[in-house]
C-alpha cells in the first residue's frame, strides 16, 4: 500500500526502560494448545499443540550496564526448518507484551524469539547510554541465529520486528546500523545478515507527540544522540533490505494527540537538533506533512517510506484496519500476520 493511503494518526514510542528483576535461566517448554471448537469441546480429545514455548532463556551471561537479557522462544511443533523472527517489545514493557503476537506468528511457520531489552537503565540521555541498549538487542539477534536450529529454525532467513520504540530504537537500528553485540552475548559478537525488517509504528523522529521537551533537552545537550537512537544516516548502506511497515488505523484512540507546530519558530525549534541538514524537513514538506501545523507519527512513517522507496528498497506501508497502537482488530490481525510471510518471501 502506498504511504499516502495511511489514514491513522500514530503513537509516539513509549519510554525505553522496562524493569526486569534479574536474569532467569531457561525453563521447561510450555505447550500452548489450539482452542477446541465450541460445538465439539466436550466430545473431542485435546488437540496436539501447534506451538511449543520455552520461557526465560538467557541470551547474555553478563552485562555491565543492563540486566542480562532473557527471551522466550515460540517454535512450531512440526519439524522445520522455519524462518526466524526476533521480536522487540515497546519501551517500558517486556517480552510478555508480545506473547499473543509471537505465538500467532509462530503458528504461521516461524521460530520466534521474543526478547526483553533495556532493563536496568534510565531513558538514554547521552550517546554513551544508548549504545549498550542497542548492543543488547544485537546480542538477542545473534543468539537467535546461533541457536535457531535447536528449535527447528533456519538462520538463513533472519527477520527482526519491533513495536513502537522497539521498532525504531531496537529493530531498525539493528537492521540498518548493525551494532556489535554486547560483550556478554551467548551468541556471536559479530553481526550477521538481516533479511527483512518489520515495524509497527516506530518513533522515527524521537517523541514528536509526547513531551517533546524531554528529547529537546537531551538532543541539545548531545546532538549525536539522534544518530544513536535513529537509523536515518545508515539507510543508504542497506538498499537491499526488505522493509514491511505496519501502521494502525486509529492509534490515537488510546494515546495522546499529535504534536502541534503552530508557528515557524516552533517548527524550527523542533527540527534544529533532529535534522540539522534540513533534509528530513524538506521531505516532510514535499509530502505535505507540515501543512496542517502538526507533526504526527503517521507523517514520520510516510517520510521513512518515501526515502526507502526512492533509494530502491523493497518497502511497503500497510494499514491495520480498526486497530490502535496497542490493540488489533480481527482485520488488523490479518494485516499484521500477513507481514511476516511477506518479509520472508524470496523475491
Amino acid at each position: 500500500m502506498n504511504a499516502s493511503q495511511s489514514t491513522g494518526r500514530l503513537l509516539v514510542g513509549l519510554t525505553v526502560v522496562a524493569l526486569l528483576g534479574g536474569c532467569a535461566t531457561g525453563s521447561s517448554p510450555t505447550l500452548i494448545p489450539e482452542p477446541l471448537p465450541a460445538a465439539t469441546a466436550t466430545a473431542s480429545p485435546a488437540p496436539t499443540p501447534s506451538v511449543v514455548v520455552t520461557s526465560d532463556v538467557a541470551y547474555e551471561s553478563a552485562n555491565p550496564v543492563l540486566t542480562p537479557g532473557v527471551l522466550d522462544v515460540y517454535a512450531p511443533a512440526k519439524a522445520g526448518p522455519w524462518p526466524v523472527v526476533v521480536m522487540f517489545h515497546a519501551g517500558g514493557l517486556d517480552k510478555q507484551s508480545l506473547h499473543s503476537r509471537a505465538r500467532r506468528v509462530a503458528d504461521l511457520g516461524f521460530v520466534v524469539f521474543s526478547a526483553t531489552w533495556g532493563a536496568g537503565v534510565p531513558i538514554p540521555e547521552t550517546c554513551e547510554q544508548a549504545l549498550p541498549i542497542t548492543s543488547q538487542g544485537a546480542c538477542a539477534v545473534e543468539f537467535a541465529r546461533a541457536h535457531a536450529a535447536e528449535y527447528g529454525g533456519d538462520p538463513a532467513t533472519m527477520i527482526v520486528f519491533g513495536h513502537s520504540f522497539g521498532a525504531n530504537f531496537m529493530a531498525a537500528m539493528i537492521a540498518f546500523a548493525r551494532p556489535q553485540a554486547s560483550a556478554g552475548c551467548l551468541g556471536s559478537t559479530t553481526p550477521g545478515e538481516i533479511d527483512a525488517l518489520v515495524t509497527w509504528e516506530g518513533d522515527w523522529l524521537l517523541q514528536p507527540t509526547t513531551k517533546p521537551e524531554h528529547w529537546d533537552e537531551r538532543l541539545a545537550a548531545d546532538p549525536t544522540l539522534m544518530d544513536a537512537l535513529t537509523p536515518w544516516k545508515n539507510l543508504p548502506e542497506h538498499k537491499d533490505l526488505k522493509v514491511v511497515m505496519l501502521v494502525s488505523e486509529h492509534p490515537y484512540s488510546d494515546i495522546n494527540p499529535d504534536r502541534p507546530l503552530p508557528d515557524p519558530e516552533a517548527t524550527d525549534a523542533f527540527f534544529a537538533p533532529r535534522d540539522p541538514s534540513g533534509v528530513l524537513r524538506r521531505q516532510l514538506e514535499a509530502n505535505g506533512a507540515l501543512a496542517d501545523g502538526n507533526l504526527d507519527l503517521a507523517e514520520a512513517q510516510e517520510l521513512l517510506f518515501s526515502i526507502l522507496e526512492a533509494q530502491g528498497n523493497q518497502v511497503s506501508l500497510d494499514v491495520m484496519p480498526g486497530s490502535t497502537h496497542v490493540s488489533l482488530s480481527d482485520e488488523g490481525w490479518d494485516v499484521f500476520l500477513a507481514a511476516f510471510p511477506k518479509a520472508a518471501a524470496k523475491d
